[in-house]
């Protein structure tokens, strides 16, 4: 009688551990994928921030082309009107052309700064389009850099945060300059000088609207009384009281 054989054992177990990898090796991607997919929620500040600095400059700049050139038009109906001399007239008009070479040189600084801003926007999009789960190590290298840097200047160290950025190539991907803007406001106010300050309020005057932020708020509240020479509402009322 015939014995019938028995198959391997380690044979059947090296096929289930094959069996087992390729399932993991399949379900690896799409760990990454998911990792990936849930980093990206998180980054719409990224492109917000450079996003909204790119339209305050384009409505900036539409401004300044509206004012100058109200003014100019203005102007030319006014000498149109006038009874001026042709030594008056040229001196009027050479004034227009003046402010109008004005408007020119700040159109081109303009310029300059909206296409700096693009640049960045640009740069970013690439970033975040570049993510994939094949270079996700390397992007979260960057990204972490990122992050570093953003955690160095909102603590003050800004030396070492541009250092970084510097060094990593990452100064399109990172907020330097929004900090900067912040750190000459905030210096000036230790040095007991609101002017940035309220510059930096008439700027931003629609955003602080919309957070309910007064600009006299801000002179009361905001800012120490030796700062300013207006009492704060705690000294207002205790004179109230005395009176």
């Amino acid at each position: 009688m015939e014995m019938e054989t028995l198959p391997n054992g380690n044979s059947a177990s090296s096929t289930a551990m094959a069996a087992v990898a390729a399932a993991a090796a399949a379900a690896a991607p799409s760990t990454k994928l998911s990792q990936l997919a849930e980093s990206l929620k998180l980054e719409h500040q990224l492109l917000r921030v450079p996003f909204e600095h790119y339209k305050k400059t384009i409505r900036a700049n539409h401004r300044i082309v509206e004012k100058e050139m109200s003014a100019v038009i203005s102007g030319v109906s006014d000498a149109a009107e006038a009874d001026m001399s042709p030594d008056e007239a040229v001196h009027h008009l050479n004034s227009l052309v003046s402010r109008l070479q004005g408007l020119k040189r700040k159109l081109e600084e303009g310029s300059r700064t909206e296409h700096l801003q693009a640049q960045r926007c640009r740069a970013r999009l690439d970033h975040l389009e570049s993510a994939d789960a094949d270079n996700l190590s390397e992007w979260n290298n960057t990204r972490l850099k990122r992050i570093l840097v953003d955690y160095m200047l909102r603590m003050s160290y800004y030396d070492t945060a541009i250092k970084l950025a510097e060094c990593s190539n990452i100064q399109d991907l990172v907020d330097i300059d929004v900090f900067n803007e912040a750190k000459k406001v905030i210096d000036a106010l230790q040095n007991k000088e609101v002017a940035p300050a309220l510059a930096w309020c008439a700027d931003n005057k629609s955003r602080l609207k919309k957070a309910k932020v007064e600009q006299e708020s801000f002179h009361t509240k905001a800012l120490p009384e030796e700062m300013t020479g207006i009492p704060g509402k705690a000294e207002s009322k205790a004179e109230t009281q005395r009176t």
